[in-house]
C-alpha cells in the first residue's frame, strides 16, 4: 500500500501503532490478544486500532461471537507500507522532519544547520520513496515482505544514478563545511 495522504503517514510515526501494524502483518488478532502482547490496556489498543482502520490501515477479518461477548479480529490492508514521496515534499511533513533531524544533530554530535540538513532530509525521503514506488509499479504479482531487502536495494540503485541524488550529496558536503548557522 502506497500512502499519499500525510495525515495517514503521520499514524506512523507513533511506535505503538507500527508494533500493532508489525502484529497484524503477522496475522489476525483480537483487541485482547494485542493487548497482551504489547502490555497496552483494551482501550488503549482499540484507540489505535481506531485510528489505523478510519486510515484503512487495518481492517476487521472476522467477528466471533462468545456469549454475549462479540470480538473483532484485524488484520493489516497490505503486507507492506510505503510513504508516497508526495507526503515528504508536503508542508505537513515538514515540521516533524525539522523535529527529527534537531534530535539527529544533538544525538550524533552534527555539525550542520539543522533547517538544512531538515531540507536535504526531505528531499533524500522524497527521492528514496520515489525510487521505491518505480521499483514496485514493475511488479508482477503480490510482494511479500522477504522482498523488501531486494526492492530497498534496487531503489538505492536508481537513486545513485538519478542527477537529483548528486546534486543532493554536494548540498550536505556544502553544508556539513559551512556549518551550523549562528
Amino acid at each position: 500500500m502506497i500512502i499519499e495522504d500525510p495525515e495517514t503517514a503521520k499514524l506512523l510515526l507513533d511506535k505503538t501503532r507500527r508494533r500493532i501494524l508489525h502484529l497484524l502483518k503477522a496475522g489476525e488478532h483480537s483487541v485482547s490478544e494485542l493487548s497482551s502482547f504489547l502490555g497496552l490496556s483494551p482501550q488503549a489498543v482499540s484507540y489505535h486500532l481506531r485510528l489505523l482502520e478510519k486510515h484503512g490501515l487495518v481492517e476487521v477479518a472476522r467477528t466471533v461471537s462468545k456469549r454475549n461477548l462479540i470480538e473483532r479480529y484485524y488484520r493489516a490492508s497490505a503486507r507492506i507500507f510505503i510513504v508516497s514521496y508526495v507526503v515528504f515534499e508536503s508542508e505537513e511533513f515538514k515540521g516533524r522532519v525539522l523535529d527529527i533531524t534537531s534530535e539527529a544533530i544533538d544525538a550524533l554530535g552534527l555539525k550542520i544547520d539543522r533547517e538544512k540538513l531538515a531540507h536535504l532530509m526531505r528531499k533524500y525521503l522524497a527521492l528514496k520513496s520515489r525510487a521505491i514506488e518505480e521499483v514496485i509499479s514493475r511488479r508482477r504479482k503480490p510482494l511479500c515482505r522477504e522482498l523488501a531487502p531486494i526492492v530497498n536495494f534496487l531503489a538505492v540503485m536508481r537513486m545513485v544514478t538519478d542527477p537529483e541524488f548528486s546534486k543532493l550529496i554536494r548540498e550536505y558536503r556544502e553544508a556539513e563545511r559551512s556549518g551550523p548557522s549562528a
